[in-house]
């Protein structure tokens, strides 16, 4: 939840929004913890549109088929002018269906995507009305992230293990000769005897 820098980007086709009103982001069960002030910004589709569309390419040209995770974070920042309103949408990444879900007022959610293996880099997301929704879909923040392959093998756990069990062993034997000592020394003692 620390060390991310968040800065504005407009999507395609979208228009930004935002509010003053203080979102309680520490009285949240959401463990992201985004800041009130990226929470507080969103972008919706320009008017008559339903939909909200994203493609990124990683700059960067592996070996290998890269794996991404993605998390889009949501909070309906705006009081529905007419009771019954609905603002209900669906996440299509990468032809992966997520949803539906529908927001509550001042309350953040974040949906994480499951792990994607994608060819040449590409993370395609879409972010829907519903055909019950009466709004359009916001979106506040997003986070893409690309796990990387270890360079190198990774750590054995049973590694170290052989030199932790040799100095227990080491251990055990001094105590043993210490206590071979004095147990010896206790029995060679004569009380009578001033030399002792």
């Amino acid at each position: 939840m620390f060390d991310r820098i968040w800065w504005l980007y407009d999507l395609t086709d979208s228009v930004s929004i935002g509010t003053e009103t203080n979102i309680d982001i520490q009285g949240s069960d959401d463990p992201y913890r985004l800041p009130v002030e990226v929470l507080r910004t969103a972008v919706q589709p320009r008017n008559g549109l339903n939909s909200l569309s994203y493609n990124y390419t990683s700059p960067y040209k592996e070996n290998f088929t890269p794996e991404f995770r993605v998390y889009f974070h949501f909070a309906e920042i705006f009081e529905q002018t007419a009771p019954g309103k609905l603002r209900e949408f669906t996440i299509t990444l990468n032809g992966l269906n997520y949803g539906p879900f529908t927001l509550e007022y001042l309350k953040p959610l974040t949906i994480r995507s499951n792990i994607t293996q994608v060819q040449e880099g590409q993370v395609r997301f879409s972010i829907d009305a519903t055909l019950r929704s009466d709004l359009p879909p916001i979106l506040n923040a997003f986070e893409i992230f690309v796990l990387w392959p270890l360079p190198d093998s990774p750590t054995n756990q049973t590694d170290g293990m052989f030199s932790i069990s040799i100095l227990l062993n080491a251990i055990i034997i001094v105590i043993n000769e210490l206590l071979d000592y004095w147990i010896e020394g206790f029995l060679r003692f004569d009380p009578s005897d001033p030399s002792s």
